[in-house]
């Protein structure tokens, strides 16, 4: 099947990706940049270069595309909303999607579209079929509005009501993830209001099947079997986390500080399964308490966690040759680091090679030792600090054979000096830097021609 994407950079376009392209499909994509297309999606695809934005797409890729999945759109709880802010989440989603259809054939049999769980408006205890009329505030009118428009598409159409994701990198779980870690993360209001959540595998999950069944049309509501409200949400993140729920954030206070975003954070919504269950799709997480667990397992021991995927048109053998030599470290590091390695115990890295490095962090000069811990070629090694400026840095990296080409992952789990006082104080600014680290060796690497070994 060929299939066109749109927001494939975001949380659930990333993953879906990787399953389709896993399955054989083959998939393009409309990105605004080309370069950061290479760069952050995680899956082999066409590349079409364009701003559905300002309007319709034409390119020859185009043309024989037979299903569409649209999951574009401006991130809604982030930051207060002007009316700048309003008229962008309107638009993404409105605007995009009539550009949208109108740069498809109309041979294309199949037009999935993300939808929000927000088209049901506040609806207190009450549980939400995809029947249900829609609600009158803002979020519940653009998604109207939406799927409205989506309703235009040629072929089988299907919209999926999304509810709040839960993942361990990534979505609305990260901005609530640092409050509750520091302890003092509590209940929104009173508590009392609904929010449907869905793991991240299983919002991928009802992606794949509403591609694959055809009997799956209209409206989906994309939430897990069990609802909880806000405070047993809370509850359940705190002890997956070891801590305490923190006091409550009162609704007056939430609006002061979010504004009209605040309306959506305290909107009660708990969404049925019952269409999709019907239609048969088995969930991977059911509970909230299922979902929290395998995700916040890494965070209770006081670590941090780093996970970034590249694919690479080059086979795992290929890549892996060019880690081989240590001093192209200091190719694929930010020269603001000043990067230079002093002594390699080896002359080509293996198991048990120590490197000695220097760089300065932040204006700071530092030494770092580290040792290979692990070194399987061609698909993975681990280096680990044994001194340095971190309490623990431990660095897995993976070249995975991935359709024909390479999944390279990089996953590393840290620990900042002075325990959780450190990561209290320095703890997001480390983790910028981190995540700058690994967005220039990304850069770097989807421009390189790596030579084969002689």
């Amino acid at each position: 099947m060929r299939i066109l994407m749109t927001g494939a950079t975001g949380l659930i376009g990333k993953e879906l990706g990787k399953v389709l392209a896993e399955k054989g499909h083959e998939i393009v994509v409309i990105s605004r940049s080309l370069s950061k297309a290479r760069e952050n999606l995680p899956f082999p695809c066409e590349v079409v270069v364009g701003d559905l934005m300002d309007g319709p797409v034409k390119d020859a890729k185009l043309l024989h595309v037979d299903t569409v999945i649209n999951l574009m759109g401006e991130p809604v709880v982030e930051g207060r909303w002007s009316e700048e802010k309003k008229r962008k989440i309107y638009n993404s989603r409105v605007q995009g999607t009539r550009h949208l259809i109108q740069s498809i054939p109309e041979s294309t049999r199949t037009f999935i579209s993300s939808s929000a769980i927000g088209y049901y408006g506040d609806c207190g205890d009450e549980v939400l079929r995809e029947e249900h009329a829609a609600g009158n505030d803002f979020l519940a009118r653009v998604t109207l509005a939406w799927e409205a428009e989506s309703e235009k598409a040629p072929g089988r159409k299907v919209f999926i009501r999304t509810g709040i994701v839960l993942s361990q990198q990534g979505g609305a779980l990260e901005q609530m993830m640092f409050p509750f870690r520091a302890g003092v993360g509590g209940i929104l209001g009173s508590g009392r209001h609904y929010m449907s959540w869905i793991h991240l595998q299983d919002i991928v999950g009802l992606y794949v099947f509403a591609l694959e069944n055809t009997q799956v049309n209209g409206p989906l509501n994309g939430v897990a079997p069990v609802p909880v409200t806000n405070r047993e949400l809370s509850e359940v993140l705190a002890s997956k986390l070891g801590k305490k729920l923190g006091p409550p954030v009162p609704s007056a206070a939430l609006k002061v500080l979010f504004g009209e975003v605040a309306t959506v954070m305290l909107s009660s919504m708990r969404g049925s399964t019952e269409k999709s269950e019907a239609l048969g799709y088995e969930f991977q997480y059911r509970t909230v308490d299922q979902a929290l667990e395998e995700i916040c397992e890494p965070f209770r021991s006081g670590e941090d966690i780093f996970y970034s995927e590249q694919f690479l048109p080059d086979p795992p053998e290929k890549i892996f040759h060019f880690f081989q030599d240590a001093y192209n470290l200091e190719q694929i590091t930010p020269p603001t680091l000043n990067f230079h390695i002093e002594n390699i115990s080896t002359p080509e890295v293996q198991q048990g090679t120590l490197i000695d490095y220097k760089l300065k962090i932040r204006g700071v000069p530092v030494k770092w030792r580290t040792e290979i811990d692990e070194w399987q070629p061609p698909h993975r090694f681990v280096d680990k600090q044994l001194q340095g400026p971190y309490r623990m840095w431990h660095h897995t990296h993976q070249f995975r054979p991935f359709c024909g080409g390479t999944l390279m992952i990089d996953r590393v789990r840290y620990r900042l000096p002075l325990g959780h006082l450190g990561w209290l104080v320095a703890g997001k600014w480390i983790r910028k830097d981190v995540e700058n680290i690994f967005a220039f060796r990304k850069r770097f690497i989807s421009t390189l021609e790596i030579p084969k070994k002689g």
